[in-house]
């Protein structure tokens, strides 16, 4: 396994871990520090990371 791939997978593994408890994950790029940090508020809106669906406007 390159260490491109066993990054990825720590990375994913974080990731997985993180969303299961409804934290935050911070990355530093550079140095390959992570911080989870626990999410302030409501995390049921945001639990695949992505925004809200909002009305489609086919107009």
């Amino acid at each position: 396994m390159s260490k491109a791939a066993f990054r990825q997978a720590d990375l994913e593994r974080i990731l997985r871990a993180a969303k299961k408890v409804g934290a935050v994950v911070q990355v530093d790029l550079r140095t390959l520090e992570v911080k989870i940090l626990p999410a302030s508020g409501d995390v049921s809106n945001a639990s695949d990371g992505l925004a809200p669906d909002g009305p489609e406007n086919w107009g």
